[in-house]
Order: structure tokens, then C-alpha cells, then sequence
């Protein structure tokens, strides 16, 4: 458990569970990508399913990085302050939209009208969570290279 706080395996100055979720959060648009093309192959069972469990690794992840970015002195030093300050609005935006797109989604379900009736409100509101992902994930990246790697 000890190998998890030691120094990551991207060669930068961040600890291995940070480097776990960049890797995560890198392939984060290649998985959701995939788990939508599931939902337009009719597939709407492991597309619900994949949904709910991106929708736990992302929420956590970024939880966690949000914690350790906040406690990293040097944000202020590299004057990162107001980027990290975006950063969490768009994990908090990102976390409002998805959560509430999934419990449209279970109770349109439930009332019989996804697939069908809600389905082109239900894709709107997928792509534009899809795009807050997209630059979450780029803030993200440029936050953990801004803190963590060395010259």
C-alpha cells in the first residue's frame, strides 16, 4: 500500500495514485466514446452499466485530485490559483450535469420513454456533458503538468 504515495511511474514529481488517475483520466474520452457507441448499437443495458461506473471512477477521481492540488503550496508560487479555482467549477458543473443526466435517464426509463420519446434530449444533454469532460480533463492535464513535472 506504501507504493501508492511514492513517486509515480509517468516521471514526474506526483505521487502514484495521482499518475493512476491521469492515466484514468486520459482514456476517460475513449471510454465514454465507446459506452456511446454501445447505447447507438442498441445496447442500452452495458451502456447503462459502463455510464454508472465512469460516472463513480470520474466523480472520485477528481475528488481526490482536487484534494491533493489543494493542498500543494506550490499552486499559489506558480500562480496556478485561479486555474485551479476553474478547475473545480467545471468537476463541480461536470459532477451537477452527469448525476442529474443519469437520474433523468433511470426515470425516463422507468416511464417507459427512453428509448424513444426522451432519446434526442437525452443524447443533447450527453454531449454536452461529453463536452465539459473533454475540458475538464484538459485542465486537469495541464494542472498536473504544471505542478508535477520537473525540468
Amino acid at each position: 500500500m506504501a507504493y501508492l504515495f511514492g513517486l509515480g511511474f509517468l516521471g514526474t514529481q506526483a505521487p502514484y495514485y495521482i499518475d493512476t488517475i491521469v492515466v484514468y483520466l486520459l482514456f476517460l474520452p475513449i471510454l465514454m466514446a465507446f459506452s456511446i457507441s454501445l447505447a447507438i448499437r442498441k445496447m442500452y443495458g452495458l451502456h447503462r452499466f459502463i455510464q454508472t461506473i465512469l460516472l463513480v471512477l470520474t466523480l472520485s477521481s477528481l475528488l481526490i485530485f482536487n484534494y491533493e492540488i489543494n493542498g500543494i503550496n506550490s499552486i499559489v508560487d506558480k500562480g496556478l490559483y485561479l486555474l485551479v479555482m476553474i478547475e473545480i467549477f467545471f468537476s463541480f458543473v461536470l459532477s451537477v450535469m452527469w448525476v442529474s443526466l443519469l437520474l433523468f435517464a433511470i426515470e425516463d426509463r422507468r416511464r417507459r420513454g427512453l428509448p424513444g420519446l426522451y432519446s434526442a434530449s437525452h443524447k443533447k444533454s450527453g454531449r454536452r456533458v461529453f463536452i465539459v469532460i473533454l475540458l475538464t480533463v484538459l485542465i486537469n492535464l495541464y494542472l498536473y503538468r504544471s505542478i508535477y513535472y520537473v525540468q
